[in-house]
């Protein structure tokens, strides 16, 4: 069997949320999401994604959820609500290896956090990519 390897790109890439698991780490406990690349030429690829599971409105976890939803999540939010969204994903290389650094909204949008709680600001992101 021939290989050749390459390099993964950093970028923005397109994928969806496939699992999501609990575990505890040195600094507490912590989710680990799965993202599966949906196009390119690293379609199927998985690339995870780790959060600490805090139940506030300013948490990386609050904002990667809103931003994989399309909007913010109800107050009763299960993380089952998560998988099999789609959204984009930031790949960036943590020491030796890949790792999602961030999550954005599928279509480019930019979500306000500065909105009132019953309410959510949505700005399209028209910029040619």
């Amino acid at each position: 069997m021939k290989f050749t390897f390459r390099d993964i790109q950093p970028g923005t890439y397109n994928a969806k949320v496939s699992q999501i698991k609990e575990d505890q780490g040195p600094f507490g406990p912590f989710l680990r999401l799965s993202f599966t690349i949906v196009q390119g030429e690293l379609k199927n690829y998985k690339f995870f994604g780790f959060v600490k599971p805090t139940a506030l409105k300013q948490s990386k976890f609050y904002r990667w959820a809103t931003h994989i939803l399309g909007e913010q999540p109800d107050d009763d939010f299960d993380t089952k609500d998560l998988i099999g969204k789609h959204c984009l994903v930031l790949l960036s290389k943590v020491k030796d290896f890949y790792s999602v650094t961030d999550v954005y909204t599928e279509n480019h949008a930019l979500i306000s956090f500065d909105a009132p709680l019953d309410s959510i600001t949505v700005v399209r992101n028209t910029a040619k990519s």
